[in-house]
């Protein structure tokens, strides 16, 4: 089945209780595994699994009995190695069994597979994944148009009021990975004002969060300041620039909104996983960068940083004189 099959079934009566995704595009693997397990739970709990935290025995365990309090089993899993026959198999006799119950499954590339070795597994996977109740669903890579579409429809999901040509840029900005361009649109979300429930988004807006007008001086003062260094002459430059002290701020929301959900992560987690976070994985450095840089600040700390941080920006659209200086000395005398 394809993803026009797949739309087609989701908007009839009673869709099959078992997916199995998979494909050339892990935006669109990740998209209809949330939409899928969302629809089928019908706003209850679903329970998520991810990758090595799949045991098959407590899957089937899950889905061969209805919880505790009554209710159904609703279960995601997002795999990057395939089930074998007998796993499939068992796990697909329990909602036999159990046809209130669901499970959708994310089969993901790894990274130690090629894109032929993944596909080969997959078809593998596929076919060991038969019942009346189940169905599996291949993806290819979206169109153009397919991935407007989307990022449109998220936009408008967010609250925000984009121009067509802007969702345009950001796609191409990020040669064409709707994942990235995904999370680029969030920024916007970030110390916005909404007037009648929409946000309305500018062209100077978008490329100065997606394309980084004064991106270089602006990574630098935020390292700077991470780094306990001196950053007066870098902030002067910023601002010699041109750069805007709204957009500036809102950079810097972005900057510690980040590092507050690596500090989650990892705080309830135990570890990190930046594809998990940000819906893809950064470069090396930076990664290794935020895991440092998030750890510098305790829970009480990110609470006023963003005291500060909505401060600032209050005072900079009502145009009061810059407070930047003062806020960045604030922040840097927290960390630890």
């Amino acid at each position: 089945m394809y993803k026009k099959d797949l739309d087609s079934l989701l908007n009839r009566p009673n869709p099959p209780r078992a997916y199995l995704l998979y494909g050339a595009s892990e935006f669109l693997i990740s998209y209809y595994g949330s939409k899928i397990a969302t629809l089928l739970s019908s706003g209850q709990e679903v329970q998520r699994f991810f990758y090595d935290e799949c045991d098959v025995e407590h899957i089937h365990s899950l889905l061969s009995q209805n919880s505790l309090f009554g209710g159904d089993t609703f279960i995601l899993l997002k795999l990057d190695k395939k089930l074998d026959k007998k796993s499939c198999e068992s796990l697909l006799k329990a909602i036999e069994s159990n046809p209130n119950n669901a499970l959708v499954i994310e089969f993901h590339i790894s990274s130690a597979k090629s894109e032929a070795e993944y596909m080969q597994d997959a078809r593998t996977f596929a076919s060991a994944f038969k019942s009346s109740l189940a169905v599996e669903v291949r993806f290819f890579e979206p169109s153009v148009q397919e991935s407007m579409e989307f990022l449109g429809a998220y936009a408008k999901r967010l609250g925000l009021e984009i121009h067509t040509q802007d969702l345009r840029y950001i796609l191409e900005l990020q040669n064409g990975d709707l994942s990235i361009a995904h999370k680029e649109i969030e920024k916007f979300c970030i110390g916005l004002d909404s007037q009648s429930g929409v946000r309305r988004v500018s062209s100077e807006e978008v490329r100065f969060l997606c394309e980084g007008i004064a991106s270089f001086s602006v990574e630098e003062l935020f390292c700077a300041v991470m780094d306990k260094k001196p950053f007066m002459k870098i902030l002067q430059n910023i601002y010699e620039e041109g750069t805007n002290e709204v957009m500036l701020v809102r950079e810097l929301q972005r900057f510690f909104y980040q590092l507050f959900l690596f500090f989650s992560y990892i705080k309830t987690r135990g570890s990190l996983n930046a594809s998990e976070i940000l819906g893809f994985n950064p470069p090396k450095h930076i990664l290794e960068r935020q895991r440092k840089y998030c750890l510098y600040f305790k829970e009480a700390d990110y609470i006023e940083i963003f005291d500060l941080l909505n401060r600032w920006d209050r005072d900079a659209k009502s145009g009061k004189s810059k407070n930047s200086l003062t806020t960045l000395i604030k922040i840097q005398a927290m960390l630890r």
